[in-house]
């Protein structure tokens, strides 16, 4: 990918790791809790998580965890597993001593469930971090159009036929004011199109899961996921 690089979440193996970071994925993200949206097994413990990092070569690793829990035990869970980043499992900014803890121990955070509808205001996305300071943010990690699985099919057909609609103009102005990523519905057929249209935004997001509980969500399997990685390096 020219000009982004790719996050995969929810990895769940050295060997998931390892083969990711082949086909240049750039930030690896493990669960360390369970995130809600899903029913699988894919939550791993500190010491999966330790070996996992542990065969990353040049990725940069980061882990998804409950960030209403006490700053210190979300520093020591984030050392433990050797991550320089930290995200949280729901759109809930984390009080402040969590994220000045998180800033003096050099942990970033990666500013996860924030999702875009295709009717939402692009004022509104952010609401919830621009009414808060020293967010300590490494990234802004949206999920774009998740009520529809083909959402990029759908922001580039047929939002534009909707001035009040949400538009691919609109998230790279967002990504212009700020360090964002963007989960969408990417396949092998049209990842080298949302790289090429989103000339703004720093990186794509792959979700992996097996089941998940909601409709509106977007993740990809293990296989589907290499496929777009594949497709990618071609």
């Amino acid at each position: 990918m020219k000009n982004k690089f790719i996050k995969v979440d929810r990895v769940a193996s050295t060997a998931e790791a390892s083969a990711l970071e082949a086909l240049g994925v750039g930030i690896i993200s493990v669960d360390l809790d369970l995130d809600a949206r899903f029913s699988d097994q894919r939550t791993v413990t500190a010491d999966q998580a330790a070996e996992i990092r542990a065969t990353l070569r040049g990725a940069t690793f980061a882990v998804a965890i409950d960030l209403t829990a006490d700053p210190a035990e979300l520093v020591h869970r984030a050392r433990l597993a050797g991550a320089s980043l930290i995200q949280g499992l729901t759109n809930a900014v984390p009080q402040y001593p969590v994220r000045a803890a998180l800033r003096d121990a050099g942990i970033g955070i990666v500013y996860a469930g924030i999702e875009i509808s295709h009717d939402d205001d692009p004022g509104w996305v952010f609401s919830a971090q621009d009414g808060a300071e020293d967010l300590n943010a490494a990234f802004y990690q949206v999920d774009v159009l998740p009520e529809y699985q083909d959402s990029w099919a759908f922001l580039r057909d047929q939002s534009p036929e909707y001035e009040n609609e949400f538009q691919i103009e609109d998230l790279d102005e967002l990504a212009g004011s700020r360090p964002l990523i963007a989960g969408l519905d990417l396949r092998p057929d049209n990842v080298a199109e949302i790289e090429h249209r989103l000339s703004r935004v720093r990186g794509l997001v792959l979700t992996l899961a097996d089941r998940a509980v909601r409709t509106d969500v977007h993740f990809r399997s293990f296989a589907e996921a290499i496929a777009v990685l594949k497709a990618v390096r071609t």
